[in-house]
């Protein structure tokens, strides 16, 4: 037409008819979009640095000055850096949002954080992969920390997952998503690329999950930076290697090599040789058990505050059990644990194993180990076999640490919990107090016409510690935030003492007779700080008092090394003179050259603490043949169960 021009149109410029509005031309296309990804994959690794410095100042006491000091000097960033940055993509290509995938990986980032400089800080225990069975109690981990702390924790991480998010929300101004006025096949080809990056990170995560497993690559790769892993002490495990190592260093992993040489030829001919020997010692043991009570109390972190030279008190607060333990057998527990461990030395006490034998990344034998079985070696075989109701009482949930499947696997009549008992009274306290449990078993006792073995754990004295009782017993030598707790602490086992000498003098009452093994499972977490541990020495640290008295005939009080769980029992048929299956005559023999055990720790007849290489040939020798033994009954094939837990052969 006359006075009309026409433009000739690019047609690679242009929009297609059918694009969406507002779409980019195809042409600027390729080059945004690779332009994106390269500078969101720089600031996804960037990112993951970030989430790597952060769990790793959490394992400090001082986080903030390892945040300035100790940012670039990990010996294993590099392959941390790697598997972080594979949790972090697996996260973006999930939700397809760089900057949700941000505030929501902050929000995890905070909370691990925080949950393992807490565990630290209450336990003396990093955060494990095992740890997630607490998730079933979410009322006793609120209880745990303080209502103030929960709420500032719960606006801390508000404002960190709001930061995380605005700060993506920026990003996303400069680099936008890459989907936005994609045409059908390019969201095709993102949305399948987006798949084929979850499976690919979820396959490389299953890998770091079998990260003990042989010839892992990942494994390969840590090890290949030369680091140590101290397995004698989480704690410095995670320090030293940092988190994303250690918490990789426990997943899961067979509870204990295999021993060199293991068959059921050499198991027998252990079995057969401590058959032989508790044969000898059963001649003329003239006592017994068949129709005496067995009581064993785990009294939950019962200690003995005059141990610790660093502390200062008006005046003891276990005058009656100090007494006792003089007038009784008696003597000092090693714990294999500070602060926390109560389920590993009910497993020490009950199946004679020691934790020190088994894997370091074993946290909790109970639910790592005894629970996958519908069935486990224990005391409890000997005791059913020979005529008695074996019943467990704890006044607590059911479910802390499987205990219902554990009981069950070891033989257990019964499981008594908070629900079930007769009284559920506190005392003042937070949890159900020892009277109320002493109170249970004494219930037991007399309405079973058959001898009974009840296995007590009690929960009076779990922490938290603070605002619980007006008439507090504080000590001198301790910073006032920690003196506060620890009256707290001390007037709770001095009720305990109390109450201990009450149940004593009422089964001395009852018609038939009964013994109990006492014990406190291990210091009180939370009350003492990092610097009284430098000045008592990591063995005062895992002390507890434990006595064994029966209502009869007093036993003889003899002065004890330092002694494990696992001897409580043998100790029990010793003093009660009454005939003992093999098993525990091979835990003498043990107990002979090693009395206590502890991961990196042994203690030896002198009560001298010794290490590994300066043990005797005698001691080499019974500790070669108890780890034997201690595989087949716990993860081997079981060839010696009958036999140890048998009665010996008359000889």
């Amino acid at each position: 037409m006359p006075g009309v021009t026409t433009t000739e149109v690019d047609e690679t410029s242009a929009p297609h008819p059918d694009a969406p509005f507002g779409a980019r031309p195809a042409a600027r296309r390729p080059a945004r979009t690779v332009l994106t990804i390269v500078l969101g994959l720089l600031l996804t690794l960037v990112f993951s640095w970030s989430v790597i410095a952060v769990l790793d100042a959490s394992s400090f006491p001082s986080p903030l000055h390892h945040l300035r000091n100790r940012l670039f000097d990990s010996p294993v960033l590099v392959p941390s850096l790697m598997a972080v940055w594979v949790f972090v993509l697996l996260f973006v290509a999930l939700i397809g949002r760089l900057w949700l995938a941000f505030g929501v990986l902050t929000a995890i980032t905070a909370l691990f954080g925080a949950v393992n400089a807490t565990k630290l800080e209450l336990r003396n225990d990093p955060l494990y992969p095992s740890d997630y069975t607490f998730l079933s109690q979410p009322s006793f981990l609120f209880s745990m920390v303080s209502p103030s702390k929960l709420v500032l924790g719960a606006i801390g991480l508000a404002a960190l997952v709001a930061l995380g998010w605005a700060a993506g929300w920026l990003v996303g101004k400069v680099l936008p998503n890459i989907a936005k006025g994609a045409g059908r096949r390019e969201l095709i080809v993102i949305r399948a690329s987006r798949a084929v990056i979850v499976v690919i990170c979820l396959v490389l995560l299953w890998m770091a999950g079998n990260f003990n497993e042989p010839g892992n690559p990942w494994r390969a790769a840590f090890d290949s930076t030369g680091l140590r892993w101290r397995d004698w002490d989480q704690r410095v495990n995670y320090q030293r290697n940092g988190f994303v190592a250690g918490l990789l260093f426990n997943m899961h992993v067979q509870a204990m090599s295999e021993p060199q040489g293991y068959s059921k030829a050499a198991v027998m001919k252990i079995a057969d040789k401590y058959a032989a020997e508790a044969a000898a010692m059963n001649k003329g043991r003239t006592g017994s058990l068949e129709n005496t009570n067995v009581v064993t109390v785990l009294s939950e972190s019962f200690s003995n505050p005059e141990w610790l030279k660093s502390l200062k008190l008006n005046s003891d607060p276990i005058p009656r059990t100090t007494a006792l333990m003089g007038n009784t057998l008696s003597g000092k527990m090693l714990a294999p644990g500070y602060g926390s461990g109560t389920a590993n030395v009910e497993f020490e006490v009950l199946t004679g194993m020691s934790l020190s034998q088994l894997k370091p990344q074993i946290s909790v034998a109970y639910e790592q180990v005894v629970s996958k079985d519908k069935t486990f070696p224990s005391a409890v075989d000997w005791f059913l076999a020979h005529g008695h109701t074996p019943v467990a009482i704890h006044p607590f949930s059911p479910r802390m640490y499987a205990r219902t499947a554990v009981y069950k696997a070891f033989g257990f009549d019964r499981f008594i919990s908070k629900d079930q008992l007769q009284d559920k009274s506190h005392g003042g306290g937070r949890f159900i107090d020892d009277k109320s449990a002493f109170d249970e078993v004494l219930h037991q006792i007399q309405t079973h016409q058959k001898p009974v073995l009840t296995h007590l754990v009690t929960m009076q004295n779990h922490m938290p510690f603070g605002g619980q009782y007006d008439d507090p017993m504080n000590p001198q030598g301790l910073p006032p935030q920690f003196a506060k707790l620890a009256g707290q602490y001390n007037r709770g086992i001095a009720r305990t003492d109390v109450e201990l000498a009450n149940f004593l003098a009422a089964l001395k009452k009852q018609k038939e007779p009964t013994t109990v093994v006492f014990w406190g499972d291990h210091l009180p977490p939370q009350i003492y700080p990092q610097s009284l541990f430098k000045k008592e020495g990591e063995r005062a640290m895992h002390e507890t008092p434990f006595l064994i008295w029966s209502s009869g005939k007093p036993l003889k009080h003899t002065t004890l090394p330092t002694t494990s769980p696992i001897q409580f029992l043998p100790h029990l048929f010793d003093a009660m003179n009454a005939p003992i299956p093999p098993w525990y005559a091979l835990l003498d023999s043990l107990d002979k050259q090693i009395p206590a055990m502890d991961a990196g720790m042994y203690v030896n007849s002198q009560d001298q603490l010794v290490k590994k290489a300066q043990l005797t040939p005698e001691a080499r020798k019974a500790l070669s043949d108890y780890r034997m033994i201690m595989y087949d009954l716990s993860i081997g094939k079981r060839y010696s169960e009958k036999t140890m837990y048998g009665d010996a052969p008359a000889s």
